[in-house]
């Protein structure tokens, strides 16, 4: 049974708190995305897991409280396995982001914040957001929830539960009543039905409601936008709008997630030193294969 940490900033100095769910033993990306929003906020941190050993190498920190979901898990039906990564591929994946639900409604009841942000294992923050983010709520009142999204194409927003921030109150209840819900009809349906799926269709089938805010894509990109901040500018001169975030999405499997995140810190020339100097090393040596197996198979088709 996890055992909630002692917390020395009380959630009430704080108008916003940080949630996270850590529900597989993940190498690195958890230690980063905890790290960058210690580094980037002064914030209360909320962590949702299963099982004991979900919380080892996680960084330790007195603003941190960790939540304990199994009885969660267990009244959902959701097979807590044996801890080991599970991606995107695997059915079961979309099973446990059912958990989410469960934990924005135990941070309601232990916390007395204003807002609340989701933030995914594999969302860093590469600067402070929350200045800018509570201005933008304090300037819309009618506004509840601001979310990431991945739209492509008018009239058919696809939203991301990535990173998502929300006004708490009666808005945000029933929203997360609604999904909890949704959710559990539409795995029935569908295994791999997901939170993105879930927020997507409640968006549209409100008809695109004004409460529910689409962050921009370009200051909150998902992972496949990340050729949009390389450093080779195409014309001299023109930059982005530095982005307040990075997602490591969009790619499969946790070593492309972390080959990825290195690229996306080097871009922004932020610190890798929580991974090992080893580890560091080993992503090095794999970028570069990929890279040449990646120019390689260009070069094939190209013929």
């Amino acid at each position: 049974m996890c055992q909630n940490v002692t917390v020395a900033v009380s959630i009430n100095d704080s108008r916003c708190a940080v949630v996270f769910l850590v529900i597989n033993k993940i190498q690195d990306l958890p230690i980063l995305a905890i790290n960058s929003i210690l580094q980037n906020s002064d914030s209360p941190i909320f962590i949702g897991t299963v099982r004991e050993h979900d919380r080892e190498s996680l960084p330790k920190s007195e603003r941190i409280t960790f939540i304990d979901l199994s009885p969660d898990a267990s009244e959902l039906g959701i097979p807590i396995g044996t801890g080991i990564y599970e991606s995107f591929e695997k059915d079961v994946f979309f099973s446990l982001v059912q958990l989410k639900w469960a934990l924005f409604k135990h941070v309601s009841v232990i916390g007395d914040c204003e807002f609340l942000i989701y933030n995914d294992i594999d969302v860093f923050w590469l600067r402070p957001v929350l200045p800018d983010l509570l201005f933008a709520f304090e300037e819309s009142p009618t506004t509840q929830v601001m979310i990431q999204h991945f739209t492509f194409m008018p009239g058919k927003p696809q939203l991301c539960m990535g990173f998502v921030a929300f006004r708490m109150g009666a808005y945000f209840d029933s929203l997360v009543c609604n999904a909890s819900d949704l959710h559990a009809q539409m795995l029935k349906i569908n295994p791999r039905s997901g939170d993105d799926d879930v927020m997507t269709e409640l968006y549209r089938r409100e008809k695109f409601p004004v409460e529910i805010q689409l962050l921009s894509q370009t200051t909150f990109p998902v992972g496949n936008l990340l050729n949009l901040f390389s450093r080779r500018d195409q014309f001299p001169g023109l930059r982005p709008f530095p982005p307040y975030i990075f997602h490591a999405n969009f790619v499969v499997g946790l070593q492309k997630k972390l080959l990825i995140t290195r690229i996306a810190y080097r871009q922004h020339d932020l610190d890798l030193s929580a991974i090992s100097a080893v580890r560091r090393f080993v992503l090095f040596l794999k970028m570069l294969v990929f890279r040449t197996y990646f120019n390689f198979r260009k070069t094939v088709k190209s013929k």
